[in-house]
């Protein structure tokens, strides 16, 4: 017998309103113990991420010729490899690429801290350095210029394939299923190379975890550039100030142990800074990672922007002209242009910002139940728009804390825990996890 319509809407109403409830894995702040609940303090605990290279088996920084001419870069002869570091196992085990944050290199804190820890997990785990930093925009990118998402995904997914087989040749590591870690613009990345390898499989990544995405570029721009210039508030004495304290107050803590569990206890009370100051290094740090690539950029290729002179011996007023560019400034100014030329002529900004978005790879997100989501609810740098999206897109694969700010809490034993959880399925078996 048919069961009566009335019963069947209502069984469908029942199961969808209990498959919504399944979306959002959203940890309750009651249960989440998470000391820092200012997002600006959580975030600048990410400086405090370093590794102490103590793991087994063996750790190499390695170089990779990608590009032809790059070696020969004029004031840049000789270091046109690509820099990648490897963590690497004895014997067979399941391999994790990392994509670190806008800027870093392969040997950024949060990625050695992260790597570490994988591998102390049974992972080989080889790093990456950003599109945005000055090594892979002279090494590795194609245009010279970083930002077009779906084109840096391009010469990401490239650099994967050259270092996979290097380290299989050169190295010998036996390579079992292959996972993918990305941070913040890298996990965006990271999500486009999802698509890139469901349709060409060159390299068969089983497991993806994204942490921390932005999904609107403009506005997670606007917000960076916004941070950065609250320096205006300063004079130049007080800014310089500000970040030699800074840098003297992170030198101090970085002397200790990050594996003691009281390694990042207290911070907000040793930092000694406001709000506002929080936010201006943030910002700041993110411009000068991008004034760096710019510098480097302009050497790959010259539109003739930069005015300042340069040359083997003087080369500062040169970097202090990059860097003085905001991240907006840079788009406008040199990318936008760049794509024009190259492959656009009717790109703008509005353009530009639907590529980038998360929004241009949904179907992806959707469609690919290996790709997973780790976010925080405070992050600065996206809106509760985009949260709603991610909750719909990901359903029950993503996971949001209440409080971390933007990765600020990468190296909570909680998040760690769950990065385990979902990595753990490259594994033949189930180890028993390393010590937290």
């Amino acid at each position: 017998m048919r069961p009566p319509k009335a019963i069947c809407l209502v069984t469908f109403l029942f199961l969808m309103f209990f498959r919504q409830e399944a979306f959002a894995q959203r940890i309750d702040d009651a249960n989440y113990h998470y000391p820092y609940k200012d997002p600006f303090v959580a975030t600048s605990t990410v400086a405090l991420m370093q590794g102490n290279e103590d793991i087994p088996g063996m750790i190499e920084d390695l170089q990779i010729k990608i590009l032809n001419g790059r070696d020969h870069v004029h004031l840049l002869e000789g270091q046109g490899k690509l820099r990648y570091r490897f963590y690497q196992q004895e014997g067979p085990a399941p391999l994790i690429f990392i994509i670190p944050g806008m800027g870093s290199s392969a040997y950024a804190g949060s990625a050695r801290y992260l790597a570490e820890f994988l591998a102390r997990n049974r992972f080989h785990v080889l790093v990456l350095p950003s599109p945005f930093n000055w090594n892979f925009t002279l090494a590795a990118s194609r245009s010279g210029i970083p930002g077009l998402v779906h084109e840096d995904a391009k010469d990401l997914y490239a650099v994967m394939q050259r270092t996979l087989n290097d380290i299989k040749e050169q190295g010998h590591a036996e390579i079992g299923k292959i996972g993918l870690l990305g941070l913040s613009e890298g996990a965006r990345d990271a999500g486009h190379i999802g698509k890139l390898d469901m349709a060409q499989g060159k390299i068969g990544i089983t497991t993806y975890l994204l942490v921390n995405p932005p999904v609107d570029m403009l506005e997670a721009v606007k917000r960076i550039d916004a941070m950065a210039g609250l320096g205006k508030r300063y004079g130049e004495r007080q800014r310089s100030y500000l970040e030699a304290y800074a840098f003297g107050m992170l030198a101090e803590a970085l002397h200790n142990d990050p594996n003691n569990p009281d390694y990042f206890a207290g911070w907000d009370t040793r930092a000694r800074l406001t709000d506002r100051q929080f936010e201006y290094l943030i910002g700041s740090e993110f411009q000068k990672s991008v004034g760096d690539m710019v510098y480097t950029s302009n050497l790959v290729f010259d539109p003739g922007i930069l005015k300042t002179p340069v040359s083997r011996s003087y080369r500062s007023a040169r970097f202090d002209e990059a860097r003085s560019y905001t991240l907006m400034g840079y788009i406008k100014t040199f990318l936008i242009p760049r794509l024009r030329q190259l492959s656009d002529k009717r790109m703008s900004l509005e353009k530009l910002n639907a590529q980038n978005s998360l929004k241009a790879i949904e179907t992806t997100l959707e469609k690919n139940q290996n790709i997973f989501l780790m976010h925080n609810l405070d992050d600065f740098l996206i809106s509760e728009e985009d949260i709603a999206f991610l909750k719909k897109v990901f359903g029950d694969r993503a996971k949001f804390y209440p409080h971390g700010g933007h990765l600020g809490n990468l190296w909570y034993p909680e998040n760690k825990k769950d990065m385990l959880k979902i990595f753990k399925s490259l594994m033949p078996a189930s180890p028993q996890l390393a010590r937290q």
